[in-house]
C-alpha cells in the first residue's frame, strides 16, 4: 500500500518539473488559503463544533492569457482537524475564465471563474486511498496581487468507503484569499486587454 509520504514526494517532483517550464509560458504563480464555511460557523452532525479548522491550500501555476482566460495547474493540500485528522494531497488541472464580460458589463471585469479536476490521495484512519475531486471557484480581484474567493468542491471520500464501506461524494464550500506574489508575465492582464481593444 502506498503512503502519503510517497505520494508527497511524487507531487514535489511534479511541481519541480512544472516550474522548469520557461517563464515566458507563465503569467503568475499564486497561493490560496481557504476555510470550510460550514465547519467554521456551524460545525457538523458529528462531534466537530463551530470553529473547527478545515483548511484548503493550493498553488496555481498559470499559463499565458488567451482569449477567455488561461490554463492552471494546481497542486493542492487539505487538512481538517476532525476526529482522525483528514488529509488530502492532490494535483489538478483546470481553466480560469477572466474575460467573460462585455463593455456594457464592466462590473464583471474583476471577477474570475476557475474550474479544476484533480486526483490525489486521502490519508485518514491510518490508511491512504486514491481520490478524485473537482472544484468550482469564483474570485474577485481586489488589486493586482490579492483576490477574495469562494470554492465549491466535490470530493470522492474514499476514507469513508474504507471505514464505513459507504462510497460517498461530499460537497464542501470554502471561503478565503488568493495571493499572487510571483508575476512572470511581461504585461499585466489589464494592459493586454486594453491593447486587444
Amino acid at each position: 500500500m502506498t503512503t502519503l509520504k510517497q505520494h508527497g514526494k511524487l507531487l514535489i517532483l511534479l511541481i519541480a518539473l512544472l516550474t522548469q517550464v520557461p517563464s515566458t509560458s507563465q503569467e503568475r504563480i499564486s497561493l490560496s488559503v481557504y476555510q470550510d464555511a460550514r465547519l467554521m460557523t456551524l460545525g457538523d452532525q458529528s462531534a466537530n463544533k463551530p470553529g473547527t479548522m478545515n483548511l484548503l491550500m493550493n498553488m496555481k501555476i498559470q499559463t499565458k492569457q488567451k482569449n477567455y482566460g488561461y490554463l492552471v495547474i494546481v497542486p493542492e493540500y487539505e487538512q481538517a482537524d476532525i476526529q482522525d485528522t483528514y488529509k488530502r494531497l492532490s494535483l489538478g488541472v483546470g481553466y480560469t475564465f477572466n474575460r467573460l464580460y462585455s463593455p456594457n458589463m464592466n462590473f464583471l471585469r474583476d471577477f474570475e471563474l476557475t474550474t479544476t479536476v484533480s486526483y490525489g490521495v486521502i490519508n485518514r484512519f491510518s490508511n491512504t486511498e486514491g481520490s478524485w475531486s473537482c472544484n468550482g471557484e469564483i474570485s474577485y480581484k481586489v488589486n493586482d496581487w490579492l483576490k477574495v474567493g469562494a470554492v465549491h468542491q466535490l470530493t470522492e471520500r474514499t476514507d469513508l468507503l474504507f471505514r464505513y464501506q459507504d462510497k460517498k461524494i461530499r460537497y464542501s464550500f470554502f471561503f478565503g484569499l488568493e495571493f499572487s506574489p510571483f508575476n512572470f508575465g511581461k504585461k499585466s492582464r489589464d494592459v493586454m486587454w486594453y491593447a486587444a481593444l
